[in-house]
Formats: C-alpha cells, structure tokens, sequence
C-alpha cells in the first residue's frame, strides 16, 4: 500500500473544534474504511475517516452513516468496542497503541508489543485526548435504532511520537461487537481467519506532511 499524505492545517490560537471538522471535511486525507475481510461479518456501513494534523494533535473526523446505535460505554476504558465504535491503531516504535471510541466519544486505549503484554493509557493522558461528538446524552438515538453520526478526535501527537514528516504505520477500524448487527470493518485489509484488530503486521502506511 502506497504512502499517504496528512496535510498540515494552521494552528489558531483557540482551537475551534466546528472549524477544525470543516478544515478535514475540505481538506484533510479521506480514508475508506470499506474492507470486508471476514464474510460471516458481511454487513457494511458507509465509514470515512479524514485526517489532518496541527502544530499539536492528529486530527481525525470520523462520518458513519447508517449504524444500529449502541452507546452502553460512559467511562473511558470501558469496552467501547462492543458498541457503535471507530478505531485507530498506530505502530510506535515495536509497540502499537489503540485508541477506540463509541459514538458518544468514550475511549478506550492501551499499548504493547501485542495483545497479551499491554498497558492502559493513563486517565491524565486520557483526559488530553478531544473529543467532539454529533451525538451526547441528551440527542442519542434509541439502542438498536439506525442513525448517522460523526466524531472529531484530537489526539497530542508527543502522546503517538509524531512529528511533522513522521511516517507511521497504522489501521482504522468500525466495529460494533455487541450492536445489532455485529460488524468488522478495516481500512487496510487483515489477511487472519477471523476477526483480530491486533495484527500490526496488516498495518497500513501514512505520513505527516511537512508544515508550511
């Protein structure tokens, strides 16, 4: 898989996060997050994740349209991968981390060389990471209900080790375990018999553009 670019978007003093969505919906890298890889987990959702970065965060706006809503998780690091979930896995030196996150924003992260040595993300450095959902507590859609939403994350990059120019391995992810319609959808394919995000060795290719 070919190298892909994340352009730079201006700093502003205070950040805007209505401006920042709008700057990745026009400008920033789109990603299909459309592979099928485990037919017995055939249904598919229409997911798109555009990234873009600022002198401080990884910038990703997810767009998810049609999902059968599951919001159970309301603390970060509880098992948002069961419900409504998109993700991310970046490869950080010979660890990866994940970041997952339910529609409402809540998420769950960790890191390690593989899935039985890892870690949880510390709450301080949880609490660093943004969060700007389309949907809350007061506008969630009933459970099992179809609806659209979007989720803006903000991740520090010093928290992933990027720099502008920084090329990186990663994957990014839809998944509903426990949703309606139980679901494993990836950007880059994983070639494995059954579904298993942990797999870096699948990882795509993305680069941080330099800043201008």
């Amino acid at each position: 898989m070919a190298v892909l670019k994340i352009p730079f978007l201006k700093d502003s003093k205070d950040i805007d996060l209505q401006e920042i969505s709008q700057k990745l919906l026009k400008t920033g890298t789109r990603l299909q997050i459309n592979k099928i890889n485990w037919s017995e987990f055939s249904h598919h959702l229409e997911t798109n994740v555009f990234c873009g970065y600022t002198e401080n965060h990884l910038w990703l706006f997810y767009s998810v349209k049609g999902d059968y809503i599951r919001a159970e998780g309301k603390i970060d690091q509880d098992p948002v991968y069961q419900d409504s979930c998109v993700e991310f896995f970046i490869q950080v030196d010979n660890e990866y981390r994940n970041f997952e996150f339910n529609c409402l924003g809540v998420c769950l992260s960790a890191i390690g060389p593989d899935r039985n040595s890892r870690r949880k993300l510390e709450p301080e450095n949880l609490s660093r990471i943004i969060r700007f959902p389309s949907l809350n507590s007061k506008n969630q859609p009933l459970e099992g209900s179809q609806a659209d939403w979007t989720l803006t994350v903000g991740i520090p990059l010093d928290l992933i080790q990027l720099t502008p120019g920084s090329a990186f391995n990663c994957n990014f992810y839809k998944c509903g375990d426990k949703t309606k319609i139980p679901h494993f959808i990836t950007w880059a394919p994983i070639n494995v018999p059954a579904p298993d995000y942990h797999r870096p060795e699948f990882f795509g290719n993305l680069e941080l553009s330099p800043m201008k």
